[in-house]
């Protein structure tokens, strides 16, 4: 009998561990951008997007990682309208940008939802240093973030600018999974808002 209650016990201990691990990844609900209207205007801008996301095989992934990337670089360009864009694979992302070129690099590091703390298991990171805080256990928990690099190599210059930052957001379970994605886009605004005034801050004269 007792060797039946510890059977018991570990496997609703094992498959309480294998689904607190899964995350959970939602397209993007359409985001209304600001125009930067005459900002960067004319300027030829290399653009390349990577993913570096870490998650488990038992994630739940209704948006794969071409859309994400497809859905951030139609955003950029409708909030920079007057630049003149130029994408590139994310197999560029790691090739020296062009000389005499303005170039953005930019890596998700996460965009994911899970239930507990365990969503700290799929943050990604291109060489940088993420310090994300405590997840709450008992809510669903959601995070963007990205790491972005500006090359300025226009007219012979050598400028390149840094930043790092990502946005969590927490809601207890009332709605279930429709909880979870409003909170990822939540975190997807936010966390747009912080890239957009990194940009906007390095690059006006």
């Amino acid at each position: 009998m007792k060797k039946n209650i510890g059977l018991i016990l570990l496997m609703i201990f094992l498959s309480t561990s294998l689904y607190s691990q899964k995350m959970y990844v939602w397209c993007q609900k359409e985001q209304e951008p600001t125009p930067r209207k005459g900002f960067l205007e004319n300027r030829q801008i290399d653009l390349v997007l990577y993913d570096t996301r870490i998650l488990t095989k038992k994630s739940k992934i209704e948006c794969e990682s071409e859309t994400i990337i497809s859905n951030l670089v139609d955003l950029v360009r409708q909030t920079y309208p007057s630049a003149s864009f130029n994408v590139l694979e994310s197999d560029r992302f790691y090739q020296n940008p062009a000389e005499n070129r303005l170039t953005i690099k930019i890596a998700i590091s996460a965009y994911h939802a899970a239930f507990g703390a365990d969503v700290k298991v799929g943050i990604g990171s291109s060489g940088g240093k993420f310090v994300w805080g405590v997840f709450p256990e008992g809510k669903w928990n959601a995070v963007a973030g990205y790491t972005v690099m500006l090359y300025d190599y226009e007219n012979g210059a050598e400028n390149k600018m840094t930043e790092e930052f990502g946005q969590v957001s927490s809601r207890p379970n009332t709605g279930g999974y429709r909880t979870a994605k409003n909170i990822l886009n939540t975190a997807y605004i936010q966390a747009n808002q912080e890239l957009f005034a990194f940009i906007d801050k390095s690059l006006m004269e």
